[in-house]
C-alpha cells in the first residue's frame, strides 16, 4: 500500500491528463461493447431471417462506431502519453534532487553503479507500467464492467457459467504474481552489482590496461552478469509455466460456453445470434483476464525497481538544516575545533578529543602517517559529516546551527583528487560563481598559473576539456581546481594536497602568486611539500586520530620529536629539489634588491 500511495502522489500532480484519458477511455469502452451487439444483429437479420437490405446499414454504423473508437484512442493515447512521461519526468527530477541533497555518508554506503541502475533502468521500469500495465488495467477494469453487464443481459446462466472460471484465473494470477516478485527483486539488485563493476571498469580503464588486468575484469563482471542471467532465466520459466495455463484455462471455458449454447440452442432456448454475441463478449471477458498475467508481471517487476527508487527519493539526508538554523554572516575565518571526536562508525572513532583553533589569516598545515586523521579534519570543517562529539566553531558560530548552504559558500576546497566537468575551461573555473565575467576567471586563473596553458588551447578558455579533465595533465587539472576554489573569494581554504602533481617549479610560483592571497584568508594545508609545511603559522602533528604535537616549524624542529622525525624523512626525499628551490628564491632576491 505504501508504494501505491508512493506513485500516487506523482499521478495526482498530472491528475488532469490522467481523467481525460479515462473519461475517453469510457466512452471508448462503450463503443466496443456495443459494436458485438451490431454484429449479432447483422447475423440475425441476414442469415436467420434473410434481410440483406439491412446489411448496409448495419455495415455503415460499425464503420462508423469503429472510426470514432479510432479517433478516441488516439486522444487517449495522446493524454495518457503526456501524463505518463510527465509523472515520470517528476520521479526522475526526484531521484535527481535527493542525490544532490544526500550526505557523503550515503555515498559512502551506496555504490554508484547502483545509483545509476536506480536512477536510469529502475526508473524506466517505473515508465514501462505507468505507461502499458496501467493504462491496460484502467481499460480492462471499464471493459470487464461493460462485458459482464452485457453477458447477464443476453443469458444469466451462461453467464454464471462464464464467470465460474474467473476466479481460477484470478487464483493462477496471485500465485504467479507471489512467486515473480522475489525472483524480480534479485534480479534488480544482481543488476545493479553489475552496472557498478561495468561502471568501476570504465572509469578505471587506464588502470586495467596498464596492469593488463582485462581477463581480470572480464571475470569479474561475469559474475554479476551469470547471476542476472540466472535470475531472469528463472523469471523466464515462470512466465513459461503460468501463462500457457491461463491459455488452457480459457480454452476450456469457451468449449464449455461452446456445448451449453448449443444445447439451449437445440432446445429453441437460445438462438445462433445470442450464442455469436455471448462468444464475442466471452472473447473480451477473457482478454483482460489473461492481461491480467501480464499487468501483474509487470507490477511485480515495477514494485522491484521502484522500491529502489523510492528508497533514494524518501532517503532523509544525515547533514542537514536545522528547522531555527540562521545564514552565516560574512566571516573573518577564525576556526575552532572543540574537543572533536568523530567515526565513520560510531562504534570506531577516527578523530580523538581534537582541539585545534586557526585565527583569522593564519595557515594551518596537517601533518601525519596515512589514516592519522587529517584528510577527517577538513572534510568536518565544511561539514560534509558531523561531529561524533565536540563541535566546531566558525568566528563563534557552531556549524550545525547555520545553513549549510551559507558555510560552504565562504569555504573553498582544492582537493587531491581533483574532479573537472566536460564543459568548457571558463565553466569549469566559473563552477561556484557562475555570472562571473571573463576578467575574473582570467584573473584567478593567472594566480593559479593556469593562464597560460589555457591559452595555448584551440579555443582558450571556451575549449571543452573532456569527461572528468582528462584530456589534461594533473598538473594542469590541480591548477583550474585551485583557480575555481580562489574565484569563490572564500574565507577558509582548504587545500589537500593540492600541488601534488604540478612539478617544483610550477608550485613555486603557485605558492608564490597564493602567498599574498592567503595573508586574510584562514588556511588548512594538507601537503607532504616541505616548502609549503615550513611557511605554515601553525603545524599539526597527528597520530592515530590524536593530536601529537603542534607548533611552528622552529618550535617543532627544536623539540626533536614526531615532526623532527618526519621532517627529515621529507627532506631526504626532498632535498634535491629544496636546494634549487632556495637558489631560485635568494637569486630572485637579488635581482629585486639590485634593481
Amino acid at each position: 500500500m505504501s508504494l501505491f500511495k508512493e506513485l500516487l502522489r506523482y499521478i495526482l500532480r498530472n491528475i488532469h491528463w490522467f481523467v481525460i484519458s479515462t473519461i475517453v477511455t469510457v466512452f471508448t469502452t462503450y463503443i466496443n461493447v456495443y459494436i458485438p451487439t451490431l454484429s449479432g444483429q447483422a447475423v440475425r437479420e441476414i442469415l436467420v431471417m434473410g434481410n440483406y437490405g439491412m446489411l448496409q446499414w448495419l455495415v455503415i454504423q460499425i464503420l462508423v462506431l469503429t472510426g470514432a473508437s479510432g479517433i478516441l484512442s488516439i486522444i487517449r493515447s495522446a493524454s495518457y502519453g503526456y501524463f505518463t512521461q510527465k509523472a515520470v519526468f517528476d520521479i526522475r527530477n526526484d531521484v535527481f534532487k535527493s542525490i544532490q541533497r544526500q550526505s557523503f555518508g550515503f555515498f559512502d554506503k551506496m555504490k554508484t553503479g547502483q545509483l545509476m541502475s536506480r536512477a536510469t533502468t529502475d526508473v524506466e521500469r517505473i515508465r514501462g507500467f505507468l505507461g502499458f500495465q496501467l493504462r491496460m488495467l484502467i481499460d480492462s477494469l471499464f471493459l470487464l464492467g461493460g462485458v459482464i453487464t452485457s453477458m447477464i443481459i443476453i443469458h444469466r446462466d451462461l453467464s454464471l457459467l462464464a464467470f465460474a472460471i474467473v476466479p481460477v484465473l484470478l487464483l493462477v494470477n496471485i500465485l504467479f504474481g507471489k512467486k515473480i516478485r522475489p525472483i524480480m527483486q534479485t534480479a534488480r539488485d544482481h543488476y545493479g552489482t553489475l552496472t557498478s563493476v561495468l561502471w568501476e571498469n570504465i572509469t578505471g580503464i587506464r588502470v586495467v590496461r596498464s596492469f593488463a588486468r582485462e581477463e581480470y575484469e572480464e571475470q569479474k563482471f561475469n559474475k554479476p552478469n551469470t547471476d542476472y542471467f540466472k535470475k531472469m532465466k528463472e523469471a523466464v520459466k515462470t512466465q513459461t509455466v503460468y501463462q500457457p495455463l491461463q491459455s488452457f484455462i480459457f480454452g476450456l471455458a469457451t468449449i464449455s460456453i461452446f456445448w451449453a449454447g448449443g444445447i439451449q440452442i437445440i432446445q429453441n432456448q437460445f438462438t445462433i445470434d445470442q450464442l455469436f454475441v455471448f462468444s464475442t463478449y466471452l472473447s473480451m471477458l477473457m482478454r483482460p483476464i489473461g492481461m491480467l498475467g501480464m499487468i501483474l508481471s509487470g507490477y511485480q517487476t515495477m514494485a522491484a525497481a521502484a522500491e529502489r527508487v523510492f528508497e533514494i527519493i524518501n532517503a532523509v539526508p544525515e547533514i542537514r538544516d536545522k528547522p531555527n538554523a540562521i545564514t552565516l554572516p560574512p566571516i573573518k575565518g577564525h576556526v575552532v575545533f572543540e574537543n572533536v571526536s568523530f567515526g565513520y562508525d560510531k562504534d570506531k572513532l577516527i578523530l580523538n578529543n581534537i582541539n585545534i583553533e586557526a585565527k583569522p589569516g593564519e595557515t594551518v598545515a596537517l601533518l601525519g602517517p596515512t589514516g592519522s586523521g587529517k584528510s577527517t579534519i577538513i572534510r568536518l570543517l565544511p561539514r560534509f559529516y558531523d561531529v561524533t562529539s565536540g563541535r566546531i566553531l566558525v568566528d563563534g558560530y557552531d556549524i550545525r546551527d547555520v545553513k549549510v548552504e551559507s558555510l560552504r559558500k565562504q569555504i573553498g576546497i582544492v582537493s587531491q583528487e581533483t574532479f573537472l566537468f566536460n564543459m568548457t575551461v571558463k565553466e569549469n573555473i566559473a563552477y561556484g560563481v557562475p555570472n562571473a565575467t571573463m576578467e575574473d576567471v582570467q584573473r584567478v586563473a593567472k594566480i593559479a598559473k593556469a593562464h597560460d596553458f589555457i591559452m595555448t588551447f584551440p579555443k582558450g578558455y571556451d575549449t571543452v576539456i573532456g569527461e572528468r579533465g582528462l584530456t589534461l595533465s594533473g598538473g594542469q587539472q590541480q591548477r583550474i581546481a585551485i583557480a575555481r576554489a580562489l574565484l569563490t573569494d572564500p574565507r577558509i581554504l582548504i587545500l589537500d594536497d593540492s600541488t601534488s602533481s604540478v612539478d617544483v617549479d610550477t608550485e613555486y610560483e603557485i605558492q608564490q602568486a597564493l602567498s599574498a592571497l592567503l595573508k586574510n584568508r584562514t588556511t588548512f594545508v594538507i601537503t607532504q611539500r616541505l616548502s609549503t609545511i615550513r611557511n605554515a603559522d601553525k603545524i599539526i602533528v597527528l597520530d592515530d586520530g590524536k593530536i601529537v604535537e603542534e607548533g611552528d616549524h622552529e618550535t617543532l624542529m627544536a623539540k626533536k620529536g614526531a615532526y623532527y622525525k618526519i621532517y627529515e624523512t621529507l627532506y631526504e626525499a626532498q632535498k634535491e629539489v629544496l636546494k634549487p628551490q632556495s637558489e631560485r628564491s635568494n637569486s630572485r632576491n637579488r635581482k629585486r634588491e639590485e634593481s
